[in-house]
């Protein structure tokens, strides 16, 4: 096994196949390239007319007990920090949320 060749083994398969397989090998893996390239650029070019081009400020993140935390993700610049709207609407679905009875009006 001393002189096997690799490169050999595969040109001589290569030869041994039918037309349209030497074909398809030659036509599919650019084409599979080709449509990476282009999916990507794609997506790119979507995502920035979505117009999400900031920047990651706040994760909001929910423990096992239920409990809501918020994580910054910039650094804090004095006394002007990131806004941070918090809407807690009505206060009986979070009175639900922990295993309380909603409270009837």
């Amino acid at each position: 096994m001393t002189d096997y060749n690799f490169w050999q083994d595969f040109f001589d398969t290569y030869q041994s196949l039918s037309d349209l397989l030497k074909v398809l090998w030659l036509i599919v893996p650019p084409a599979f390239m080709l449509g990476i390239v282009a999916l990507t650029l794609r997506f790119r070019i979507e995502s920035k007319r979505a117009g999400l081009d900031g920047e990651l400020v706040y994760s909001v993140h929910r423990d096992k007990q239920n409990r809501v935390h918020i994580i910054s993700h910039v650094k804090q610049a004095g006394d002007n920090p990131p806004l941070l709207f918090l809407d807690q609407g009505r206060g009986e679905a979070f009175e639900y949320a922990e295993g309380k009875p909603p409270l009837k009006r």
